[in-house]
Formats: C-alpha cells, sequence, structure tokens
C-alpha cells in the first residue's frame, strides 16, 4: 500500500471525482499535507481513518489496514475472555488488551483502534475519564466506544454515553450481543 496518495489517486480508487477529493480536504474532511509544489497528499492511514468514519467502502487497496479493537478491563480475566471471542469470531481482528485506564489511554493513542470496549469502574483512571479522553483527542475520537459494566444503572449508562460511548453493557457480558457491538462498529 502507498504511504502517500495523490488526489487523483484516491479519485481514482474511490471512484469519484478529483474535484471531490480536493474538497474533503479543503474542508478539513480528509487530512492532507502539501508538498514543495503545493500538490496535496494524503497519508494512506488517514485515507482510512476518513472512509471508515464516513461508513464508506474501504477499496481492495487499502484493505490491508488491520481493524484493531482494544479491551480495557482491570481483571485480565475479563479482558482474555473477550479477546479470545473477538479472535474466534473475527480472526483478521488485531486485538489488545489494557488493565488500566492510564495505559489504555497510550494504547489507544498509539494505535488509534477502531473499537474500544471500556469497563467503567477501574482503579485510578476509571472508565468515564478514558471514554473523555478518548472522545477529546482529535486523533482517537473516531474510535467507537463500547462501554459495560457490574453496575449498568441509568445514570451511569446516561454518563458513560455523555462522555461519549456509543453503548452501554451490562456485565456478565452476552458475548452475542458484544460481538455484534464489535461488528456494527467495524
Amino acid at each position: 500500500m502507498a504511504k502517500n496518495l495523490s488526489t487523483f489517486a484516491i479519485a481514482r480508487m474511490l471512484h469519484v471525482d478529483p474535484g471531490s477529493v480536493a474538497n474533503w480536504i479543503d474542508q478539513d474532511l480528509l487530512k492532507a499535507h502539501r508538498t514543495p509544489g503545493g500538490h496535496r497528499r494524503v497519508a494512506s492511514e488517514d485515507l482510512v481513518k476518513f472512509l471508515r468514519e464516513h461508513k464508506m467502502p474501504m477499496p481492495p487497496e487499502l484493505d490491508s489496514v488491520p481493524n484493531r479493537v482494544v479491551i480495557v478491563d482491570d481483571e485480565p480475566a475479563v479482558t482474555q475472555l473477550i479477546a479470545w471471542a473477538i479472535k474466534a469470531s473475527m480472526p483478521d481482528c488485531e486485538v489488545v488488551e489494557a488493565h488500566d485506564g492510564f495505559r489504555a489511554g497510550t494504547i489507544v493513542a498509539t494505535l488509534k483502534p477502531n473499537v474500544v470496549i471500556l469497563d467503567l469502574r477501574m482503579p485510578g483512571m476509571d472508565g468515564y475519564e478514558v471514554c473523555r479522553l478518548i472522545k477529546s483527542q482529535e486523533s482517537t475520537r473516531q474510535a467507537d466506544v463500547l462501554a459495560m459494566t457490574a453496575y449498568p444503572s441509568p445514570e451511569n449508562v446516561q454518563k458513560i454515553k455523555d462522555c461519549g460511548a456509543r453503548v452501554c453493557l451490562s456485565k456478565p457480558l452476552n458475548m452475542e450481543v458484544l460481538l455484534a457491538e464489535i461488528r456494527a462498529s467495524l
């Protein structure tokens, strides 16, 4: 896969007019930089991010970028069980586990995952803080946050959704529901 793509290469790949690609860039919808000669160039990972954010089909040339899921829970047995279920159901997914909010923040900032499965109650930085952090950063806000909690009160559910989570699932988790939510996010 090419590292930097021209507006014409992107237009050819997506079957759109090059002017459309230029408009996306000019409207700050698609991140790009300019060469010394003034030509627009888009990093392939930025194009993938743009396509995922706008629910556009992924061209085969870019399909080698893996879907990434980060699982955050202070109980390793929980993250391992979820990771196993994801890998069994979606073998092409890259799955990473974190056991505290601080580590989760570092992993999310580095990997820029598509989905973060996030427990609400953790020592140190809780799930609410992690979710707010993910959604406040331009480089990570595209990630869908799927929260989970053993205490699914209406207040907790609303609070995490206000922080930016798409859904809040109850523990013990129904793996079929979780996998369906992950697929919906991908």
